[in-house]
């Protein structure tokens, strides 16, 4: 088996539009800014939590769930940058936009149609959010100047588009 090592695979797109998320073109995808190199290596946090419904009954005898509504999560951790501090001015409160995700393509690979369907060509998210405040990381010593973003997703997401 040949584990994929994430290291350099992640690709971070801020696009200001998107008529198909399922589908994003490259030239969509090109359109947007490139926001990777800002995030710091832990940085960034998508996250989908499922809800639960109980569909037990008062004669059983085991608690019976099913999978109830999605809630996905995006924060981002992000170096500010001198001198034009470009993700700071992209994620301004109530930026609204598109986060195109790329995963496991080396980073330095052009956007390119047939990403997404997994394996080689990777995985691609497009979704749809809100920026929040930002927050301040706590400075200390031999750290970069940070800040966190917390990100509402406000349409369905897709978390497995390929790219048009």
């Amino acid at each position: 088996m040949s584990v994929v090592i994430m290291d350099g695979r992640v690709r971070v797109s801020w696009l200001t539009a998107c008529a198909n998320i399922a589908a994003p073109t490259v030239a969509e995808l090109n359109a947007g800014t490139a926001i990777h190199s800002y995030i710091t290596p832990d940085g960034l946090d998508i996250s989908i939590d499922t809800g639960r419904v109980d569909v037990g009954n008062v004669a059983s005898t085991f608690t019976l769930e099913r999978v109830g509504r999605r809630k996905p999560q995006v924060k981002l951790t992000l170096h500010h940058d001198s001198p034009t501090d470009t993700p700071w001015t992209l994620l301004v409160y109530r930026a609204v936009g598109f986060l195109a995700v790329r995963l496991g393509v080396d980073a330095t690979t052009a956007w390119t149609i047939g990403q997404g369907g997994g394996g080689s060509t990777g995985q691609v998210m497009v979704i749809p959010v809100e920026a929040g405040q930002d927050n301040p990381v706590k400075p200390g010593p031999d750290t970069s100047w940070d800040f966190m973003t917390d990100l509402t997703v406000y349409l369905d997401p897709n978390f497995r588009a390929v790219v048009a």
